[in-house]
């Protein structure tokens, strides 16, 4: 059954209130999505509650009948107390001696405070065999499946186990259960699976409760916390005010209005397309906001925010408080940022020399912070820090054009072994002619002659001019300068590796090809090219990468080669050569557990397509014997049983996806099952 939308919940509400047509201009109303809005009615625990069962006194007519054996009078009694507390049950223990039912449970309670549940059932049968007949009594049996299923959810939440938190939770009503703290269980277990619309039903039979079952207002605020990362402001506001008349004096929900705020503001920031500024007053809140936060996040926020509106002296005293809380890489980008557009060069380069601890973390910037000293030494000299600074982020980036600044940088100091060695690593990162140049003059400098010879025989006919003009120049008349070093022997070899992680896989790819050509390929660098392949989805080629790496290097670097190997046949779809490659090398019980819940789960989807229904459920029994089950590996089984003519099983788990998934492959198989309804 599709689940209710929030929004209308609110509506229908206050309908009694509010004049017809007053909600038609209303922008959340159709919006079709699960809303925090819509109930059809507000929820009256009250009425909803269960009406409470017969105590002792109740009962005690009840029992004096039964021993005194007069069964019309017994009969009459269960009839009364039926009509008194609707589905009210017979006792099991209505018939027994009195002395069987007057068992000392204290032994039991014991136990149950320790949350010893196998010490229970064994107790429970040592009393069983001492007293015939005897059974606990209700108030212990249901007080012990209420304790187990609390000890359950709790455990799956420190695991984290969502998925077992919600099956632990079966049963539980959010518009009666009066232990908060377990539907917050569900709450988070439904955010962290992405299950947004029985998190919606979760979050209102919590909210629209009414009367004495009304939760405090701090509660109701804890909730509405935990219901802003998966709903609108706008829902979150039009919730508060209709729980709240005036919200503004509810302590509780400034937290709430202070998230708001800051939503609102960076989403202003980070969305091109809004272009209107928020209110004096909002930002005017925010900014008392920032003063009393605890660090200097808020403040950040405020930079950004101001920055796009090209408020920069703003923006800068923004942005400077927030690196007075804490000198976090954000503020420093910042920063920079608001000195370099107000036109303050020389600010902007001395800030990013005071920060290079902070802005090494992006590498990219603070090269693209530091490079103007280096092409342009006329703004000012440099330090050393500075060039250590620059030279280690050109390492990691592997940053070619950056690369040749530092080589020119190096050559007109009259530093020609470094100039020699950054153009070299330049011209192999990428080609270019300035790079080539830079690298011939170095040679001639240095005065090797065969190396020059060599590298103009190599590259002449690619370019006849340039070889002519690096004859007729002049050598260079710079100062020395601050020291440049060259880069680490092993830099050259790795700018395939800075090119799989910013994904740039076809520069991978031609990086290899070229350290190839030169002599072959490491496993490392095997294994790297396969991953490389996997990002272009080319898993046939990249198998063949994996298994070269398995040939050879470390350990670590066969496991990973074989997890690759083993992902790119699952890629093809080849689940018996997967499953070979995972039998025969190492693999970490994570890796091994998901690959082999994948083959299983191939297994099972070719079996159903070849009508094999047996052997599906025999898959999808095996892997969920190694890890939880998706739903749609629930719907799949749901259509094997169906198809098998388990018609009872079938339709039994569609009801069960139906209550929390809104498909129509699931209504299409209750309706295939619904003889058994």
């Amino acid at each position: 059954m599709k689940l209710l939308s929030l929004k209308t919940a609110v509506l229908l509400a206050a309908t009694a209130l509010v004049p017809m047509g007053a909600h038609a201009n209303d922008p959340l109303a159709s919006s079709g999505q699960p809303s925090l809005l819509a109930v059809e009615k507000p929820v009256d625990a009250a009425a909803a509650a269960p009406v409470a069962g017969p105590d002792e006194v109740d009962l005690a007519a009840l029992y004096y009948y039964a021993d005194q054996k007069q069964e019309e009078r017994v009969q009459a009694e269960i009839a009364r107390l039926q009509l008194k507390y609707p589905g009210f049950q017979v006792p099991k223990n209505l018939y027994l001696p009195l002395a069987q039912r007057s068992v000392n449970e204290q032994s039991l309670w014991d136990l149950y405070d320790k949350n010893d549940f196998a010490g229970i059932d064994a107790e429970i049968g040592r009393l069983q065999a001492a007293h015939a007949g005897w059974v606990p009594s209700e108030d212990f049996s249901s007080k012990l499946e209420r304790r187990k299923q609390r000890v359950a959810m709790t455990a799956a939440t420190t695991a984290k186990d969502w998925t077992g938190v919600i099956a632990a939770g079966e049963g539980l009503d959010a518009a009666t259960e009066p232990e908060i703290d377990l539907l917050w269980m569900l709450i988070d277990a439904y955010h962290a699976t992405g299950m947004k619309e029985p998190l919606a039903e979760v979050c209102k039979g919590i909210l629209f409760r009414q009367g004495d079952q009304r939760f405090s207002d701090d509660l109701l605020a804890t909730t509405l916390q935990k219901a802003a990362a998966d709903f609108s402001g706008e829902e979150i506001r039009a919730v508060i005010n209709n729980l709240w008349p005036q919200p503004g004096a509810v302590a509780a929900l400034k937290p709430i209005e202070d998230d708001l705020l800051r939503r609102d503001v960076a989403r202003f920031t980070a969305d091109e397309t809004k272009t209107q500024p928020l209110s004096d007053a909002d930002i005017s809140r925010f900014n008392a906001l920032a003063a009393t936060a605890q660090g200097g996040a808020d403040f950040a926020v405020l930079g950004w925010y101001n920055l796009k509106l090209g408020q920069l002296p703003a923006a800068e005293t923004a942005f400077s408080a927030a690196m007075e809380r804490e000198a976090t890489l954000d503020s420093a980008k910042g920063l920079y940022l608001s000195l370099s557009r107000q036109k303050r060069d020389a600010d902007a380069y001395r800030f990013a020399v005071d920060h290079l601890g902070v802005l090494a973390d992006d590498s990219t910037f603070l090269m693209n912070a530091l490079s103007p000293r280096f092409s342009k030494p006329e703004l000012g000299a440099l330090d050393a820090g500075t060039v250590t600074a620059y030279s280690a982020a050109i390492s990691e980036t592997q940053a070619a054009d950056h690369a040749e600044i530092l080589g020119w940088y190096a050559y007109n100091s009259r530093q020609f072994e470094a100039a020699e060695a950054w153009f070299a690593k330049a011209w192999s990162w990428q080609e270019k002619p300035e790079r080539l140049k830079g690298l011939a003059l170095s040679y001639l400098r240095e005065g090797k002659k065969k190396q020059f010879a060599a590298l103009r025989d190599e590259q002449g006919d690619r370019f006849p001019e340039l070889f002519k003009e690096i004859g007729k120049a002049a050598p260079p008349r710079g100062d020395k300068g601050v020291t440049v070093a060259k880069p680490s022997a092993s830099t050259g070899d790795t700018g395939y590796l800075a090119s799989l992680k910013a994904k740039r896989y076809d520069d991978c790819l031609r990086d290899l090809q070229r350290l190839e050509d030169r002599g072959g390929l490491s496993a490392d660098a095997q294994l790297i090219r396969g991953w490389c392949l996997m990002g272009l989805s080319r898993p046939s080629e990249a198998k063949s990468a994996f298994n070269a790496a398995l040939q050879g290097g470390k350990a670590s670097v066969r496991q990973d080669a074989a997890y690759g190997s083993a992902l790119a046949s699952l890629r093809s779809g080849l689940t018996g050569e997967a499953e070979a490659v995972i039998s025969a090398y190492p693999l970490s019980a994570a890796r091994d557990r998901e690959l082999r819940g994948e083959i299983y789960w191939q297994r099972a989807r070719a079996a159903f397509d070849n009508k094999e229904f047996e052997q599906a459920l025999e898959a999808l029994n095996a892997r969920l014997q190694i890890m939880p089950e998706s739903s749609d590996m629930s719907v799949l089984r749901a259509w094997a049983h169906q198809r098998l003519g388990h018609k009872a099983e079938a339709h039994a788990i569609f009801q069960r996806l139906s209550m929390h998934l809104s498909d129509p492959n699931i209504m299409n198989g209750l309706n295939a099952t619904g003889a058994t309804r």
